[in-house]
Formats: C-alpha cells, sequence, structure tokens
C-alpha cells in the first residue's frame, strides 16, 4: 500500500497541477490514467473552490492511497472550509423536460454514479470526502 498527498490553494487556476499529480501518481503505480477517477476529483474540486472558502481562500489536500493487492484506489480530498455534505443533496430527476431541471446537482450525481464508494465525513474542522474505485493494471 502506497500513500502521497498534494495540497495546493483552492483556486482554479490549480485543478490542472492537480489532475498532473494524479496522472503522474497512476502512471508511477502501472496503471493506466483512470478517466473516472479524474472526473470525479475535478468535481470535488470545482465544489471546494467554488463553496468552502468564499471569501476568504483556503487549501485543498488530496491525498492517494493505493492498494493494489485489493485492487482499489482511495482519494480523498480534504478542505477547512465551511462544513458541507455534497453527498446529502437529493439526485437531480433526470427525467424532467431540460428547461424545468433545477440548478446544479448533476456533477455530484456523476461522481457518486462513477465512484464504487463515495463517503463525507466532518473532522478536526474539516471536511473529507472520500472517493474508492476499483482498479487494475491490465
Amino acid at each position: 500500500m502506497d500513500r502521497v498527498e498534494f495540497t495546493v490553494k483552492a483556486v482554479l487556476e490549480n485543478e490542472s497541477a492537480l489532475l498532473d499529480f494524479v496522472d503522474a501518481e497512476f502512471a508511477r503505480h502501472g496503471l493506466p490514467t483512470h478517466g473516472e477517477v479524474l472526473v470525479a476529483i475535478e468535481e470535488i474540486f470545482v465544489n471546494i473552490v467554488h463553496y468552502a472558502y468564499l471569501p476568504k481562500e483556503g487549501d485543498i489536500t488530496l491525498s492517494l492511497t493505493f492498494d493494489l493487492d485489493a485492487g482499489e484506489v482511495v482519494v480523498r480530498l480534504s478542505d477547512s472550509g465551511r462544513a458541507f455534505n455534497p453527498f446529502e443533496r437529493e439526485a437531480p430527476d433526470l427525467s424532467a423536460d431540460l428547461m424545468e431541471r433545477e440548478i446544479g446537482g448533476l456533477g455530484i450525481h456523476f461522481v457518486k454514479n462513477l465512484m464504487d464508494k463515495v463517503e463525507y465525513e466532518y473532522i478536526n474542522n474539516q471536511n473529507v470526502v472520500t472517493l474508492t474505485k476499483g482498479v487494475s493494471k491490465s
């Protein structure tokens, strides 16, 4: 099992650096780039940037735990912004007419469906989102 961590300021300009870090770590572990993991990380990152700290600034820490024996990667994104569980929101009504749908919630819906497991905790004044995805070297 191997765990790595990367911390950036919670600003949109840092999104590519964060995703590049994830790509590099997947490659270092002999895994192909996992688009579903990148999409989920991007969605959570953007939500933190837009909602956690405003009008102030803060950091986002991403940790990756590769457990290749168990065939999974665990992604944790943490911030010390306002407490908020993104997974409590009701799923969007995808059957409703596009013009009649409520705004928001679609990205979190994708995260829930792309990942094998999603969790939220508020620990020591930190929001911690944990995403788990099965991986293999094939």
